[in-house]
């Protein structure tokens, strides 16, 4: 059997920890949305984006960016109304599943709207210590083409927050009602929804915004066990090159 020799082996270790180099670097550059804005390669270590307020707190009166709403359309058809509508910034989603509706007959759409909301405009923060962590965000939708709005749902309700948020609320004319709410990804929070109109995260710890890391720090951190082992593998080739061919 024919073995590379130990110097082809060395080089080849090199050449695949360079590969794996160049792919983490790739990796951060895309976090920003950079060389690859639709697929990171590191995605899941970048931290979440600056919460963009519709009344923003005094610290980020200067960097706020105005937060999206959005208008979108499921399609009704005989098997269900699977879909879901989403704020361009992803801070505010409605998903609905093939049985989250009824279909009434001649109705061949529902269309989603979702507007944010300053909610110290809607009413005071929950009772309890807790403090709005987000916008509010108002969600109507009607079905299509009458424009008769939808009075039956189970739908899911999907909010970013800022720091700390633990609880989604649906306001309910006079107050905030809590709804069973479970954390769907980094600084979100999902819960399920009978009705629509105005909803907002909430938390009661005070947290501070998520720190934005830089790339470098981020491939330093994810490249430092390719280095070790690259130096590992490299002391012990050579060690294995030093060493005098055994008489046949």
């Amino acid at each position: 059997m024919t073995t590379a020799p130990p110097g082809r082996r060395t080089r080849g270790v090199v050449i695949g920890l360079t590969v794996a180099g160049a792919y983490l670097l790739v990796g951060a550059l895309s976090f920003r949305g950079g060389l690859l804005p639709r697929a990171p390669v590191l995605d899941g270590l970048q931290p979440p984006a600056p919460y963009q307020w519709v009344k923003p707190p005094p610290d980020r009166a200067k960097d706020n960016q105005t937060p999206s709403g959005a208008t979108g359309t499921i399609q009704l058809t005989s098997i269900g109304s699977a879909g879901s509508v989403s704020t361009p910034d992803n801070q505010a989603s409605i998903l609905f599943d093939s049985n989250s509706i009824p279909v009434p007959p001649g109705q061949t759409s529902v269309r989603v709207t979702i507007t944010p909301l300053d909610p110290s405009v809607v009413g005071p923060p929950p009772p309890g210590g807790y403090h709005y962590d987000s916008n509010a965000y108002k969600f109507d939708a009607t079905y299509e083409p009458s424009g008769q709005p939808l009075t039956t749902m189970t739908v899911t309700i999907v909010l970013s927050f800022a720091t700390s948020a633990d609880h989604i609320f649906h306001w309910n004319g006079s107050g905030w009602d809590p709804l069973p709410t479970t954390p769907a990804a980094q600084n979100q929070l999902f819960a399920p929804a009978h009705s629509l109109g105005t909803f907002v995260a909430a938390g009661t710890k005070v947290g501070a915004p998520a720190k934005q890391v830089s790339p470098l720090i981020l491939v330093l951190e994810v490249a430092a066990p390719f280095v070790v082992i690259a130096v590992v593998l490299i002391v012990v080739l050579g060690r294995r090159r030093g060493k005098p061919s055994r008489p046949q």
